[in-house]
């Protein structure tokens, strides 16, 4: 598939917001529009999960090896960078003396699967990858069912999960068990973006044109009891069913404009996608390393924040350049020499 700038310029954005939640509110301290109207971070990730939609279900190539060269890409794309994300940020708690996650949860976060398992993320953002990693699943079964392609089908499972959201939203507010409400909404989100990747590509078929009808109508619908029911009482994270109605809102909204209307590709903006993924990996540690060195200063919390900016950009830079990259082409020599063609050089 060919790279599309703007989809890159809007991971850089969706990066920075997720930067901006971490590193910059608790400065800001508790604004109106940040408190009760819209979440920037998952603002962020909702994109997150759009673009995956747009992305991930055509990467997956019609063949005999389809399912095996998409494993082993989206394998180098992924584990390499977290692996080392993982890494630096426990030698980052070491280093600062703050308590260290146990041995068992370390080894079960290498598999990016630790939900699953039972173990807490070692990193409270880990929990979007393993919502990347079921939609691979389920993209990868659809793909050998041979339903991948038809659109219709698509839509019509993100229809399910949307409904899927809403009874467990039910099933929260009637039982205060915290479901993973946000598991479903996600994976709604993402065949929502493949559906509209087509819409995107300039075909317009009356079919289309009907799903994506149906599916924004069910949001428009769905969202807003389904958010209410799941996020009425907090169960310790802050979650309002206000701010995440508007915050939902404007995702699509937004993404919708910014991928068909309003297309930025500034080459800045460009890079921040490409280094994203490490951009989003890597902030944390970044966040604390810059605590740790300018804590004895007594610099202003600003300063730190400016400064852990700083930090993130030049790891995420190098990160990408000596991790990704090269594994990410070590992924197409290993899949060309499968095919039987010349390896690329990295």
């Amino acid at each position: 598939m060919k790279r599309l700038a703007y989809l890159d310029a809007l991971r850089g954005i969706a990066a920075l917001m997720v930067v901006f939640t971490h590193l910059y509110l608790p400065i800001v301290g508790h604004v109106w529009v940040f408190d009760a109207l819209i979440d920037p971070g998952k603002l962020g990730v909702l994109w997150f999960f759009m673009i995956s939609g747009v992305v991930i279900p055509y990467s997956l190539k019609p063949g005999p090896d389809g399912a095996q060269r998409f494993l082993v890409s989206r394998f180098m794309r992924l584990y390499p960078a977290y692996w080392l994300s993982l890494l630096v940020f426990v030698l980052m708690l070491k280093l600062s003396g703050e308590l260290l996650p146990s041995l068992a949860q370390v080894v079960a976060n290498l598999t990016m699967i630790q939900a699953a398992l039972g173990f807490d993320d070692v990193i409270g953002l880990y929990w979007t990858l393993f919502i990347e990693l079921v939609f691979y699943g389920l993209c990868l079964a659809l793909f050998i069912g041979g339903k991948l392609y038809d659109q219709t089908f698509r839509a019509r499972c993100s229809l399910v999960f949307l409904l899927v959201a809403l009874a467990m939203g039910i099933v929260r507010a009637l039982t205060d068990r915290k479901l993973p409400v946000a598991l479903p909404l996600a994976l709604s989100l993402m065949f929502f973006g493949s559906v509209w990747r087509q819409w995107l590509l300039a075909e317009h078929s009356r079919q289309l044109t009907r799903n994506l009808t149906m599916l924004l109508i069910a949001f428009a619908v769905l969202l807003p009891p389904t958010l209410v029911m799941a996020y009425s009482k907090d169960m310790g994270t802050g979650e309002t069913w206000g701010r995440y109605c508007f915050t939902y809102a404007v995702a699509i909204t937004s993404f919708l404009l910014l991928t068909r209307s309003v297309r930025l590709d500034h080459p800045a903006l460009v890079w921040l996608g490409a280094v994203s993924y490490s951009l989003y990996l890597l902030h944390p540690t970044m966040g604390m390393l810059a605590q740790w060195l300018l804590e004895p200063t007594g610099a202003p919390a600003l300063v730190v924040a400016v400064f852990a900016t700083v930090l993130t950009l030049g790891a995420a830079h190098l990160c990408f350049h000596y991790i990704e990259h090269p594994f990410i082409q070590l992924g197409k020599r290993l899949n060309n020499r499968k095919a039987g063609t010349q390896p690329l050089s990295i």
